[in-house]
Order: structure tokens, then sequence, then C-alpha cells
């Protein structure tokens, strides 16, 4: 006989649904054996048996794709940690954000958005239309906890922020991956040139070291600016190295890719479409 929606289950009713659901029964199953609605079993169900939580997982990322996360935070994330508060009740939340254009990254949004999925996170995004921007948020402590073990920085994140050990430590395919993070985000194009441009001048000094391992031409400066603002340090890759730098690092941001390319055809090289894939040393 088929149970009537409105009625009430008896507390018989929901150990039954417990004791079935425990021996494996389906949902369907349960239904054709207790004649009740299939959304009053799956609302029963979910009390004791909520949705898996799927663990947090970095294994499924390569050195490279690591590399990245960690130079486009560098670039363009935030972090942001609210506390437990015991009186208010609130639960604590680590926050990771890359803050994007919306005009020009959309793509590399997804892109972004697809390393973190296959780490099992969720990332939500949201734009202000107003300013043109786009973010990608991560709400989980595990990425912060990852983000810690590469980088570091004080309480002035865009001013300190840097790789937490020296670059010899690292995987040459995590460096890669790290310098092409960070031209994803603060790096662009000029006709002879891909620049980077930082107020941190130990993240400048890490990507020089990136640069210096493929003996890239290069040249650095810094830039005074009125007031109490702080100087700006830059790297750029010269002309005669763009090709290299375009073959051994590149760009995974695709805006910035076709300008590096129509750069390179300006200059009498050769245009590529650089692999998804890690690139070869």
């Amino acid at each position: 006989m088929v149970r009537l929606h409105y009625h009430r289950l008896s507390l018989e009713e929901k150990e039954q649904i417990r004791q079935l659901t425990s021996n494996g029964k389906s949902l369907r199953q349960i239904q054709r054996l207790m004649g009740l609605g299939i959304t009053t079993i799956y609302y029963q169900v979910r009390k004791f048996k909520p949705k898996m939580h799927k663990d947090f997982n970095v294994g499924e990322l390569t050195d490279f794709e690591i590399g990245e996360l960690m130079g486009a935070f560098a670039g363009d994330g935030s972090f942001y940690h609210k506390k437990y508060d015991s009186i208010k009740n609130n639960d604590s939340r680590y926050r990771t954000r890359y803050h994007l254009s919306l005009v020009t990254d959309i793509n590399y949004l997804n892109y972004l958005s697809d390393l973190l999925k296959k780490m099992n996170l969720n990332p939500i995004i949201s734009h202000r239309e107003e300013d043109n921007s786009i973010v990608l948020n991560i709400n989980s402590k595990d990425f912060y906890k990852l983000i810690r073990e590469y980088l570091t920085w004080e309480e002035d994140k865009t001013f300190t922020i840097r790789l937490l050990k020296p670059i010899q430590i690292y995987s040459e395919d995590f460096l890669r991956g790290f310098a092409r993070g960070l031209m994803d985000t603060d790096g662009f194009l000029n006709e002879g040139n891909a620049g980077c441009a930082c107020i941190s001048e130990e993240l400048i000094n890490n990507l020089a070291g990136v640069y210096k391992l493929y003996n890239f031409d290069i040249s650095r400066s810094r830039i005074i600016r009125d007031g109490n603002r702080r100087p700006i340090f830059y790297i750029r890759v010269l002309r005669k190295s763009l090709k290299n730098f375009g073959e051994k690092i590149g760009f995974s941001n695709s805006h910035k890719r076709e300008k590096l390319n129509s750069v390179l055809n300006k200059v009498g090289s050769l245009g590529f479409e650089p692999r998804s894939q890690t690139p070869k040393a």
C-alpha cells in the first residue's frame, strides 16, 4: 500500500529506512519495499548518510601545473581567513582568490578552474561588471596549506610574496610552471619583449632565477614612483630570446599567447601554438 505523502513517518519506519540503506539497498528498492515516495526516502537517507566529501588530492596535478597555480597566485592572488567565533558560532573559513580581467581572462579563468577541480576543489566564480573584474574563489584550508608549502609572504602580501625556498630546491617542471603562471597574470607583451612588473623585488628575483636556467637575454629595471608609493620592479625577456621563451615557458592565458605569436611574427619569427601539457626542456 502506497503511503500518502503528507503523513509523517513513524520512528519504526525511519529505522527501517536506515537499516535498508545500511544493507546497501538503493532508493528505488526501498521505495518498492516500503511503498513510500522517493523524495520522502531521500530526505530521510541524507540525514544519516550525507553526501560524501571528496578528499583533497594534489596528486592529480603535475609539478608543472602546481607551479602554474602558485605563479598565478603570486601574481594576482589574495587570501582571506575568517577565524572561528565561538560567540557568534561562525565557522572558520580559508578563502583563496584569483583576480582576473572579465574582458581578457575568461578562458584562462576556466583553465585555472579545471586545474583546481582536478584536486577535488569546488571553485566558485564571481564577477563585477562595474570594474570588469572576475574572481575565482576557493574555500579550502587544504589548498591554502598547499600554497604555503611553496610561497611565503608577510602582512603585505603584494610587497613581500616570493618562493619559500631557493629555486634550486624545486623541480624544473615546477619552475617553468611557476614562471608561466606569473607571466599569465602579471606579465605583458611589448613589440620586442615579454615583461613582468611587480612591487615584490624578491618575486622578480625568483623569475630572473628561472630565466637564467635557460640563458634568456633579459633586462631589469626599477621605477621610482611619486609620493609614498613603492617602486615597481621590471624584468623583460628581450627580442633575441622571445622564441625560446615561448618554447620553454609560454602562456596558458590564450589572450597573451596570441599576443606573443603576433609579436613573434612582427619580429620575423614563426608563430606557434604551445602545447597544453608540460613543455619539453
